[in-house]
């Protein structure tokens, strides 16, 4: 089981910034300890009445705003947070909330993003399915074989890549790999990237000096969730296939899901890319999951927390050996039921990291990750309009 693409600290750490507020009442908002626990839904609605009932309250409108900007509600969000900075100009997470969700406006404006010729849906086949699935794309003229790895920022390029393609490429900070190791990363921007009938440009990239190995295809990239968030994308395992549709197709998407009766949730986006949704493990309580597929060979990560409420035995003994983009990590295998929305598998195989624990960056708590084996059997579908995860059985299509 292996992770090489990695996590920006960058895009997460700045929210781990104190709540601050004034004109509180005596007592602390239940929005701040339902947001510590990722219960998001909750703390909106309790940050909402906070609001409602106290207006003079910056905390609970600064947490409604920061629960906004994980909703993908940017424009509430910015409202929110100016009308406290309007208030308390010095107030250090409103600053945070509002740049975050005016980058990510600033993400889809025309000179950043460019798609030209687009059809309504394009349908690009996988090169291979396991361990993850590949693309074949086109970056800069020249064809390549990316996975997709919705654990990752916009794309990832080989450092072989970058320099035959003369890009390039600046510091990038540090990032966050398996295991919850951190090592400095690159950044370079890709001048054009074709992904089916889907031209791209100037997309944004980080550069990583190898990649994971896949058997029966050279791994020359990684595409994330920062690329796909500006389509309808939908991870077709059934078929075999990745499918961008236009985000506009959103209303008509979540008809059909709703006639149909699919398995629909509510996800969240935290900082650039980071996507969770609710779950939980064999009989454990409901907690919040990232969405990361790129976890080759497994379908959940699990903190012990997690695993021990949900009565998942580890032997600390079968301890194994892997490499993640930070170096050599230890991991202890296991398999759990997992559950999210109607949507339950069992004995799928997952992952346990003692060394580590790579959620531990967030301001709230994470019980682990669903990832590639977990939605196997399933059509995976990411609808950032209407910020709804769905999953079509391959068994209810065939």
């Amino acid at each position: 089981m292996k992770k090489l693409t990695f996590w920006f600290v960058s895009s997460a750490a700045a929210l781990t910034l104190a709540f601050t507020g004034a004109g509180r009442p005596a007592t602390a908002s239940p929005g701040d300890a339902l947001l510590a626990a990722g219960d998001f839904a909750a703390a909106d609605r309790a940050y909402d009445a906070a609001v409602k009932a106290w207006p003079s309250d910056i905390s609970a409108e600064v947490g409604l705003a920061r629960v906004r900007l994980y909703e993908n509600r940017n424009d509430e969000a910015i409202a929110l947070a100016r009308k406290a900075l309007a208030a308390q100009p010095d107030n250090a997470l409103a600053k945070q909330i509002l740049g975050s969700a005016q980058q990510r406006q600033s993400d889809f404006a025309a000179d950043r993003y460019r798609s030209s010729g687009a059809p309504p849906e394009t349908s690009i086949p996988f090169v291979v399915t396991d361990p993850l699935p590949v693309v074949q794309v086109t970056v800069a003229g020249q064809h390549a074989n990316f996975l997709i790895d919705t654990g990752g920022p916009d794309i990832v390029v080989s450092a072989g890549l970058a320099r035959a393609l003369g890009l390039q490429v600046q510091s990038g900070g540090e990032g966050v790999f398996a295991g919850g190791l951190r090592a400095q990363v690159q950044r370079t921007i890709v001048p054009e990237l074709e992904i089916g009938q889907v031209k791209i440009a100037n997309v944004p990239a980080g550069v990583m000096p190898q990649m994971l190995p896949i058997p029966g295809a050279k791994v020359d990239g990684v595409i994330g969730t920062g690329l796909l968030m500006h389509f309808l994308p939908t991870l077709d395992y059934c078929q075999g296939r990745l499918v961008l549709r236009p985000r506009t197709a959103s209303a008509e998407f979540q008809r059909t899901v709703a006639a149909e009766g699919a398995n629909s949730a509510p996800m969240w986006l935290v900082g650039d890319h980071f996507l969770f949704a609710r779950a939980h493990l064999q009989h454990g309580s409901e907690g919040l999951f990232a969405i990361d597929t790129g976890l080759a060979g497994a379908g959940l990560a699990a903190t012990k927390p997690a695993l021990d409420e949900a009565g998942v035995a580890i032997d600390p003994n079968a301890a194994k050996a892997g490499m993640g983009g930070g170096g050599a990590v230890s991991f202890i295998p296991f398999q759990a039921d997992a559950t999210l929305g109607s949507l339950t598998v069992q004995n799928v195989p997952g992952s346990y990291s003692p060394g580590g624990d790579p959620f531990g960056m967030f301001p709230f708590k994470v019980s682990g990750a669903l990832s590639h084996m977990f939605f196997r059997k399933t059509r995976l579908s990411l609808d950032f309009d209407a910020m709804r995860l769905v999953t079509e059985s391959c068994a209810a299509k065939s």
